[in-house]
């Protein structure tokens, strides 16, 4: 059986949650979604520096990355296509990471009230926390 390492992603995102954007990925992988979840508050207590009112971190096994098909023929002044797919793939996280905190919590004044203390959700498959840093 193969072991499947979570990781964690932290994302920086406006007041209401409506617009995130990708900090960092934490060095650091756990066994399962539980043990990365328990270690999320730890570790956004390193991002409380970041020009974002809220941060969260988000817990998930990394997805299959499809391999690049064979170059047909080498061109000069060809860019590399692997920081675009990267870019595309974050791009679709905090989207769908988003989507999924605000399906969760409430909109408009009520967000700041819920989050001032971390709120977290967990599933089998993924967990986020999400945290207010600038009130």
């Amino acid at each position: 059986m193969q072991t499947i390492l979570v990781a964690m992603t932290i994302l920086g995102c406006n007041d209401a949650v409506t617009q995130c954007n990708y900090i960092a990925t934490v060095e650091k992988q756990w066994q399962t979604i539980a043990l990365c979840d328990a270690a999320s508050e730890r570790q956004l207590k390193n991002y409380t520096n970041v020009s974002y009112p809220t941060v969260m971190a988000v817990c998930e096994p990394p997805k299959p990355v499809s391999t690049p098909e064979a170059p047909k023929a080498v061109t000069e002044n060809t860019a590399p296509t692997v920081p675009a797919e990267t870019r595309r793939r974050l791009s679709a996280l905090t989207e769908r990471v988003a989507g999924q905190v605000r399906a969760h919590l409430p909109s408009g004044s009520d967000m700041k009230t819920v989050l001032a203390s971390p709120v977290h959700f967990v599933s089998g498959s993924y967990s986020w926390v999400a945290k207010r840093l600038h009130y």
